[in-house]
């Protein structure tokens, strides 16, 4: 943190000076990190000069969750947050709403037995077939407009900027105590590893674009995930602040990524269904 936000940590509370640490608006005005729960930071690999940032590729991050229990009818499904995406606008755009859906037990089948996400999709038929190949042709493009870039984004300002704020709400939170606050700190500490993976400087618009597909798995595009509530809105604040960055960066890309992200929704959705 800056030498000015750092003066605001008043006495140190042993947060230990490698801690870095992310935030994001509190959900309703209450506490902010209620539980301290930590967020598990998955292992990621190191990255090339101009390429994703990401432990995966763009293509792999449309692997499906294999086993995905079926939803029960009698339970509302929650609203899907549309910062990720809106699948209903992707059935739209690719003229695919009068479609069957496809065969998803023969889809989830094929994954189990080795074949990839885009063959099983192909044997599944419908909007599986459909989504997964418009998936991997958007990437393509996408990823062909980003490279062309001689922009760069600065990771500070897309990153850690929004965490510092978030932080310093944590810490002027009176209802928190200084255990939950040094909790809550910690673990916004470990998101903020995961989405930087060691990246300092400036990144590509599409490094850029590496971590926003991460997160956007992570938040399973807007549908239910495992993310705790109070952490979504960090998440959220990332993934905004990403998304605009790269649009800044390259303006062109605007309809390849709303429509490739539209998708991903889509794709999401269907994998409950």
């Amino acid at each position: 943190m800056c030498e000015n936000h750092a003066k605001q940590l008043g006495r140190s509370r042993e947060h230990g000076p490698d801690v870095r640490i992310l935030t994001a608006e509190p959900d309703n005005g209450n506490n902010p990190i209620k539980r301290e729960q930590r967020i598990q930071t998955p292992q990621v690999a190191g990255t090339k000069a101009k390429r994703s940032a990401l432990p995966q590729p763009a293509h792999s991050v449309s692997e499906p969750k294999v086993g995905r229990a079926k939803a029960d009818p009698a339970v509302r499904t929650p609203a899907r947050d549309l910062t990720y995406g809106n699948s209903a606008k992707a059935m739209v755009d690719e003229v695919i709403w009068n479609m069957a859906t496809g065969d998803y037990q023969l889809y989830r089948t094929a994954l189990q037995e080795g074949k990839s996400a885009r063959d099983a999709a192909q044997a599944a038929g419908g909007q599986l077939a459909v989504i997964h190949q418009k998936i991997s042709d958007y990437t393509l493009k996408l990823e062909a407009v980003l490279s062309e870039s001689k922009a760069t984004i600065n990771v500070g300002e897309v990153i850690d900027k929004p965490l510092e704020h978030a932080v310093l709400e944590i810490i002027s939170n009176g209802a928190m105590k200084d255990t939950e606050k040094d909790a809550a700190i910690q673990q916004l500490g470990a998101i903020q590893e995961w989405v930087k993976q060691g990246l300092q400087g400036d990144i590509t618009p599409l490094q850029a674009h590496g971590i926003l597909l991460a997160i956007g798995e992570r938040l399973n595009w807007g549908g239910t995930s495992g993310v705790p509530e109070e952490y979504k809105p960090v998440y959220r604040a990332l993934f905004g602040s990403l998304k605009t960055a790269i649009l800044a960066a390259v303006p062109e890309a605007q309809n390849l990524h709303d429509r490739l992200t539209n998708l991903y929704a889509a794709k999401s959705e269907l994998e409950i269904c």
